[in-house]
């Protein structure tokens, strides 16, 4: 699901920004974003930079799974989530390789079989944060994160007793169209999910697995897109349903088939 951001809390093309009201002393327009500080004003703005903004929690034992299994646990998540979102090359439409390279070999071949598939509906693009190549620059070199891990216990019909890993972030970009200085513009993406692991015998290896998504979307981002990869709305077009606050936690109104959200602010 995309939210496209109101006008309001989006930002403003850099050359509208000029300082207005200077003469008066009044201060630059606090929803200008620019490239000195683009999250300046934002709720993101007290985020931790990267990774460090997904912490790992004390780790215990969670039943069969020793604490020391369960702190492996936490790693690799954190592990996935960085390659995932904060990859440099696989952010800007390249080869997730580092995503790859973490994953159990199993599913990795079949994510590296279906990356970029042409039906959209088996493309493995979404495993990972993507924008479409060729449109969007990083500004700066920060990402701004929030997120938290907790494990619990689980079950499958084929490997038995399971860790369950649920993990959910924040993670909010500042962007530029490629090849463009202005506009400057936040783009958020959100996720909740799991992440399973086993062991295929009694001292073996802990191997891990992407499993179910509870939640998914993006702010900030083109809602028409014909593939996995998002495309800032650097048009400013805003979306079409109710406004919504993309750092609330609180269960968000339902949105209408064919309808196109909207966020208050990012």
């Amino acid at each position: 699901m995309c939210l496209l951001a109101a006008l309001t809390g989006c930002g403003a093309l850099g050359d509208v920004a000029e300082e207005v009201g200077k003469a008066a002393g009044e201060m630059a327009d606090p929803a200008v974003i620019t490239e000195d500080a683009p999250f300046k004003g934002s709720p993101s703005e007290g985020f931790a930079d990267g990774i460090a903004g997904v912490e790992i929690p004390e780790a215990k034992a969670v039943g069969r799974f020793s604490a020391k299994d369960v702190r492996s646990a936490y790693q690799v998540s954190r592990r996935l989530l960085e390659a995932a979102y904060l990859d440099e090359k696989s952010l800007l439409g390249g080869k997730p390789e580092a995503y790859a390279r973490l994953l159990d070999p199993e599913q990795r071949t079949f994510f590296l079989k279906n990356l970029d598939h042409e039906d959209v509906e088996k493309d493995t693009r979404g495993w990972v944060f993507s924008f479409a190549p060729g449109t969007t620059e990083l500004v700066g070199d920060v990402v701004k994160v929030k997120g938290k891990l907790s494990a619990a216990p689980g079950k499958d019909q084929d490997v038995g007793e399971m860790l369950v890993v649920t993990y959910e972030a924040r993670f909010v970009y500042a962007v530029r169209p490629a090849g463009e200085k202005n506009p400057v513009v936040r783009v958020m993406a959100y996720i909740k999910a799991r992440h399973e692991f086993w062991r295929d015998e009694p001292g073996g290896r802990l191997r891990h697995w992407e499993g179910e998504e509870i939640d998914r979307w993006s702010a900030g981002t083109e809602c028409d897109s014909p593939d996995r990869f998002h495309r800032p709305d650097f048009r400013f077009e805003g979306g079409d349903g109710p406004a919504q606050d993309a750092y609330s936690d609180e269960k968000a109104a339902p949105i209408k088939e064919g309808e196109c959200g909207t966020v208050e602010e990012i």
